[in-house]
């Protein structure tokens, strides 16, 4: 296995599975997704950031009147994003250096980081730089595995061990909201959300989280019985299938 990268590393190498199973199953993580706009209001005119953005998967959960700007690390993420997820998009997509994001001082009213933060260790220049760029009464919102759940547990454990380019973490916790507020964000809650990733059967969960998380070191059966084990599948009224997962979500206010 490689030692741990950091995350433009990380999507340079895998972002096209990636982002192939986000195009494959563009609802699968709608739960955690609308989750991050939770009790908020996403109001016209808005102007919005998304860092790292990935292929640009939160567009589609936002009015198509809002600003938004996706921000990301990733040199091939950035090239799928222009080629594939949203061609012609008024919503641009701009390469950079977390440390230094392309924003104005006091420009931003609302500031997402959803899933990608587990791969930097060191989170506290983007903490800082997000503040800087927040409206005073903006807000940012992140989410991510916390330390100490299943998710965690699962990512580092039995999927880094069956991928190639293994897998270590760097976790939100109760720290992390002690390193918000010492920035000078305030209003700092979280809340550890439970819900599901949801598909047709249990083979079409395990084909999807075989392509996202670039796990080659297992076949499709074999993965499914691994989710199976230390995450669990349950069914819904309608007969979908839903993959339990969770993830630990901060609201942090610029005062």
């Amino acid at each position: 296995m490689f030692s741990p990268e950091d995350y433009a590393s990380i999507f340079n190498a895998r972002a096209d599975a990636y982002h192939e199973a986000m195009g494959r199953w563009p609802d699968a993580r709608d739960a955690e997704f609308t989750t991050l706009f939770k009790d908020m209001s996403v109001k016209p005119g808005m102007h919005v950031i998304d860092v790292p953005s990935g292929g640009g998967y939160l567009a589609r959960y936002l009015p198509d009147d809002v600003s938004l700007h996706h921000l990301e690390t990733s040199e091939l993420f950035a090239r799928l994003f222009e080629e594939e997820a949203h061609a012609g998009s008024k919503h641009p997509l701009t390469l950079c250096e977390l440390e230094n994001l392309p924003e104005q001082d006091n420009s931003t009213d609302l500031a997402c980081s959803l899933a990608g933060l587990h791969h930097i260790e060191d989170k506290t220049p983007l903490f800082k730089e997000l503040f800087r760029v927040l409206k005073p009464g903006g807000w940012a919102r992140i989410a991510d595995a916390h330390s100490e759940s299943a998710t965690a547990a699962f990512l580092d454990g039995w999927m880094g061990n069956h991928n190639s380019m293994g897998h270590h973490g760097w976790y939100l916790n109760e720290g992390t909201l002690s390193t918000l507020q010492e920035i000078g964000f305030t209003d700092v809650t979280a809340i550890n959300e439970e819900y599901h990733w949801v598909f047709s059967s249990e083979h079409e969960a395990a084909t999807y989280c075989k392509r996202l998380f670039g796990i080659d070191l297992a076949n499709v059966n074999e993965v499914r019985e691994g989710i199976r084990e230390h995450l669990g599948f349950e069914t819904n009224a309608n007969g979908a299938i839903g993959l339990r997962w969770s993830l630990f979500y901060i609201s942090a206010r610029k005062p």
